[in-house]
């Protein structure tokens, strides 16, 4: 028996913050195509869909420790202040973007920190995407504090659906998921340098936050929780391959295209270093990926790396830029492809909480995103 209704946490104020008039791409002034529109059409379907959603702003505020646990200090006092620094050296008030951004090259001989906030634009963000306007901060924070919020549920859902396993009164087959409908998005934040719409890695926030709970114990050996992290956006998550590079856990997973953005990561050669050598593992598709090819691909990454891994919890970086007429990116994945990818990750048999990621196709964003939470309730069908 399929669970009745999945809990979707989220907040008003993912739509009415950080909301940047522009960006760039390949040379040309665009609208920001990470728009609040995306919330509010994602949460427009599920609403629509109420015998299978239940939809919550409940909001609890974990304060900034789950945070500084996973991004440098210098970096959070950055993204507090970098609005105001900026308008008071004359920056334009449409927001913050980096100007010059120290290439290896060039960064290599200097040991100088920046001073100003048009060199700190550039030391601290790796693209022209992550515009700070006056309230991003404010908004990046609500977004990881709505994630932590659904993690904390996570943890609930997952002893009742132990507790009712035991009982008999459901199977393995039946995982309790939970989803977290935030923006702006978090898997190319990395430690200490936003990018690619991403100022705080919410997923990688959570995953930390999970593992360091003392009371929390894996079923395999009695240590921390052990969590794998399943992305499934068309873009490789460098930040969160960065943040957890050198341990063994998280379990990093990722399909993504290849040859595309961010395109100095996500090669399969990339295993992660020291203790977390063998716990990062990138599979790129090409750019013809059909719905055949991603699935069976996700099928056989489940089976040689996450179940193996014997995780207590799945989080999934949940991007639907897959899809076919996706603006900015794109496989030829199709919105029937999307509930056979939920019910994939529903194999798996174990709690799942999706964080919100990429998506930028707005007329489809919301059957999209509602396919893949469908199918990990294993409600059959196409999503209308």
């Amino acid at each position: 028996m399929a669970p009745s209704r999945m809990k979707v946490f989220t907040s008003t104020l993912c739509t009415t913050m950080h909301t940047p008039a522009y960006e760039f791409l390949s040379g040309a002034e665009t609208h920001y195509y990470e728009s609040p529109d995306r919330r509010d059409v994602i949460l427009k379907y599920l609403e629509s869909q109420a015998d299978a959603f239940e939809v919550t702003e409940r909001t609890e505020d974990f304060g900034a420790g789950p945070i500084e646990r996973v991004h440098k200090q210098d970096f959070i006092d950055y993204l507090k202040t970098a609005y105001e620094e900026w308008i008071e050296e004359g920056g334009h008030p449409n927001g913050v973007l980096p100007g010059t951004i120290p290439h290896y090259k060039v960064a290599r001989l200097g040991k100088l920190k920046a001073a100003n906030c048009l060199a700190k634009s550039g030391e601290y963000c790796f693209d022209m995407s992550a515009v700070i306007t006056k309230d991003t901060f404010k908004a990046a924070w609500n977004a990881a504090q709505v994630t932590l919020t659904a993690t904390k549920d996570l943890v609930r859902a997952a002893d009742e659906f132990e507790q009712s396993v035991e009982a008999g009164t459901t199977t393995r087959e039946n995982p309790p998921g939970l989803y977290a409908l935030v923006r702006p998005p978090g898997h190319h934040a990395q430690s200490d340098i936003c990018g690619g719409y991403c100022y705080l890695n919410n997923l990688a926030i959570a995953a930390q936050w999970l593992i360091d709970q003392p009371n929390l114990k894996s079923k395999a050996d009695g240590g921390p929780k052990r969590i794998a992290i399943l992305d499934i956006d068309f873009h490789h998550g460098n930040g969160t391959q960065e943040i957890f590079y050198t341990v063994a856990n998280p379990l990093y997973t990722s399909l993504h295209s290849v040859d595309d953005y961010p395109y100095f990561t996500g090669s399969e050669l990339e295993k992660g270093e020291g203790k977390g050598l063998g716990f990062n593992i990138n599979i790129p598709l090409a750019q013809a990926t059909t719905d055949d090819d991603y699935v069976e691909t996700l099928d056989k990454l489940i089976q040689d790396h996450v179940i193996p891994f014997k995780p207590d919890y799945i989080l999934v970086s949940l991007g639907v830029d897959t899809y076919k007429d996706d603006p900015i990116a794109g496989f030829l994945v199709t919105s029937e492809g999307y509930p056979r990818i939920g019910n994939s990750i529903r194999k798996i048999g174990v709690p799942t909480l999706f964080v919100q990621e990429g998506g930028y196709c707005i007329e489809k964003l919301g059957l999209n995103v509602g396919g893949i939470l469908l199918g990990f309730m294993g409600r059959t069908g196409t999503p209308q």
